[in-house]
């Protein structure tokens, strides 16, 4: 079964299937959201800090195994293997990829399981230790923020 992927989201799949960071950054649009484990990811330096260590330099695959268009919108379940620590992952990994496309790019991805399985849970704490994260644009709230 053959999975034609639009734009955006076709870069994005080679370039993590081919580890190469700079075709999986080709995918996006300028000023782009990634939304991985509950991390928000702005802007490209952000992103691309994220995708040289947890896809590219975790050598991550990407297969596709459905795509969705909904509202404009794309939805792809694939299969995620690579080499990352996988001792709290199912056997297979399938994650959903919500994609936001404009002219072609992407301005946001959000990364879900399929299975509903609990996330981790933003804090502080977990905030602080992530090195790659970026400042949040001007106007943008933190989720940390969200009822004060």
């Amino acid at each position: 079964m053959s999975i034609t992927l639009p734009g955006g989201v076709k870069e994005l799949v080679d370039g993590a299937n081919q580890f190469d960071a700079d075709l999986f950054m080709s995918a996006f649009g300028e000023g782009a959201l990634v939304n991985d484990r509950h991390r928000q990811f702005w802007g490209s330096e952000a992103i691309r800090r994220w995708c040289e260590i947890e896809i590219t330099g975790d050598r991550v695959t990407i297969e596709p195994v459905e795509v969705v268009e909904h509202y404009g919108d794309v939805i792809v379940t694939a299969k995620f293997d690579g080499d990352y620590d996988k001792s709290d992952l199912p056997p297979e990994l399938f994650l959903q990829l919500y994609c936001a496309l404009r002219n072609d790019k992407l301005v946001q991805l959000i990364l879900l399981p399929m299975d509903g399985r609990p996330l981790s849970k933003a804090t502080e704490t977990s905030i602080a230790a992530t090195a790659y994260s970026a400042e949040l644009p001007e106007g943008a709230r933190s989720p940390l923020d969200v009822g004060r």
